[in-house]
């Protein structure tokens, strides 16, 4: 199996497509856990693979799959809450690529985020678009392009699979100093209302921010304890094997 995406075959072509992996600062996941939040989407889907470890997420008492697939009306998100490894990124991106190209969307926004820069502007967002349209609405809000430079990680993966599958594609990338960080969160928030044009409420996860970072810290400790637990118990029963 390696890489699976478990989605509905009915979900609407032409739609807007948002990726949200984990990036530094984590602000990816925090900003489309508010999207989906705010716009009450619908988990509709899952991605999984035999080579991460087995893991599962609980959110109000509700098991969950940590990568997962939220819909309503022309928007679809994927939402991750694991990280994924370097040596899996190829896979993960193939596949979801493949997926791209039968989906057939209008345009996708791929969300990262780069290292905390000595800047003018808190939490500056670049952008990197084969989407024309896409490219008026940022340069209308001010938001700076980058004309020379290196992607990196799932994003950059992403964004070279949508090229190849002639996928209109944008990865935007805002600036971040702190894990998680919420302000960062906001801030990429507020651009991906404008591409939606729709207007969407950060004030929550603004005022929120100290406890949304305390949750969102403790579930980060228990995944990665659950992976040391997993993975103990694996080198024991390899001992007595």
């Amino acid at each position: 199996m390696s890489v699976n995406v478990n989605a509905p075959k009915d979900l609407p072509k032409g739609a807007m497509v948002i990726e949200a992996f984990p990036s530094r600062g984590y602000v990816s996941t925090l900003a489309a856990n508010q999207l989906i939040k705010k716009l009450e989407m619908d988990m509709v889907g899952h991605i999984e693979c035999d080579k991460l470890d087995a893991i599962a997420v609980v959110h109000d008492g509700q098991p969950l799959h940590p990568i997962r697939i939220y819909h309503k009306d022309n928007l679809i998100v994927i939402f991750s809450e694991l990280m994924i490894p370097f040596n899996l990124v190829h896979e993960f991106t193939a596949a979801i690529g493949d997926w791209f190209k039968e989906l057939q969307p209008e345009s996708a926004i791929l969300l990262a985020s780069v290292p905390g820069v000595s800047t003018e502007k808190e939490h500056e967002i670049m952008n990197v678009s084969t989407d024309e349209g896409m490219k008026k609405k940022l340069k209308k809000m001010k938001v700076k392009g980058m004309d020379e430079g290196v992607l990196t990680g799932m994003s950059s993966s992403l964004m070279i699979k949508c090229c190849a599958h002639d996928i209109p594609a944008t990865s935007l990338m805002v600036e971040t100093s702190y894990i998680p960080d919420v302000l960062a969160a906001a801030s990429l928030l507020e651009i991906i209302g404008g591409l939606l044009d729709m207007e969407i409420d950060v004030d929550e996860l603004m005022e929120a921010g100290h406890e949304i970072e305390k949750k969102f810290k403790e579930t980060l400790k228990q995944i990665h304890q659950g992976q040391e637990n997993y993975h103990e118990i694996h080198q024991l029963q390899s001992m007595y094997r």
